[in-house]
């Protein structure tokens, strides 16, 4: 607290000593000081004030993939282990959890392979065909009979995936889509129903028996050549209004 230099007296922020009139040899410089404070504080806010905004950075395409496939890696690692966990406490061992960390796994993987690997389509594929089947093989070393996964379940989803890739080339190679993009689909499930048939009978009879394929067969090819007709024949050289006379 400042005091009078002449009579002693205290005098706090006051100019003039009230005892004696002495001026306050202090006061000035608080005053500067404060004001140098006080223009120092509006300066900051000025310049805090008038600062330029910064843009928000926004993310391409390879970067919130890349960031799904994080939160996704993070989110079934984090699932897995609780899973574990919970079933080592439980029991010991690893029994009944080792379902869902086998289908969690094939999730991670076939979304590592549509969300990482975009620019590497044959890595892509590879990988997103070769995901289930390993996961049918683990199934089956799980439940300890592999037999009906290596024998049974493997060679149905090779059959399938190899149609499905079949009729994506297809329709992929057609100029024009319509029609025939439904023909390709029936002919693709009527060779299903004779690959199954097959399979099903070589591991449960050893010998293939025809039962019920060739009638869902028969079914189907005479609707899906009929549609392919119409596509490339009739809808492609005449106007279905004339033809009809609607």
């Amino acid at each position: 607290m400042p005091y009078c230099p002449d009579c002693g007296v205290e005098i706090g922020d006051a100019p003039r000593c009230p005892l004696c009139g002495a001026p306050n040899p202090r006061a000035g410089t608080a005053s500067v000081t404060q004001k140098s404070c006080v223009d120092a504080e509006l300066g900051k806010s000025s310049e805090l004030h008038f600062m330029p905004e910064v843009a928000e950075k926004e993310f391409s395409n390879t970067e919130k993939r890349t960031i799904a496939w994080e939160v996704l890696s993070v989110a079934f690692a984090i699932a897995i282990l609780v899973l574990a966990a919970v079933n080592l406490f439980e029991s010991r061992r690893l029994s009944w959890s080792l379902y869902p960390i086998v289908s969690m796994l094939l999730l991670w993987v076939e979304g590592t392979a549509l969300l990482v690997l975009k620019r590497n389509p044959i890595l892509r594929a590879l990988l997103a065909l070769i995901a289930p089947l390993a996961f049918l093989v683990g199934l089956g070393f799980i439940t300890q009979s592999p037999r009906w996964a290596l024998g049974l379940a493997v060679p149905i989803a090779v059959l399938t995936e190899s149609l499905a890739g079949a009729v994506f080339l297809a329709i992929s190679k057609s100029k024009q889509k319509g029609l025939n993009v439904i023909a390709y689909v029936l002919v693709a499930i009527a060779a299903l129903c004779i690959g199954l048939e097959i399979c099903i009978d070589l591991f449960s009879r050893g010998a293939v028996v025809f039962d019920w394929a060739p009638i869902c067969t028969i079914s189907l090819l005479p609707i899906a050549a009929f549609l392919l007709y119409l596509h490339y024949r009739v809808v492609k050289t005449t106007n279905l209004r004339r033809l009809f006379h609607l």
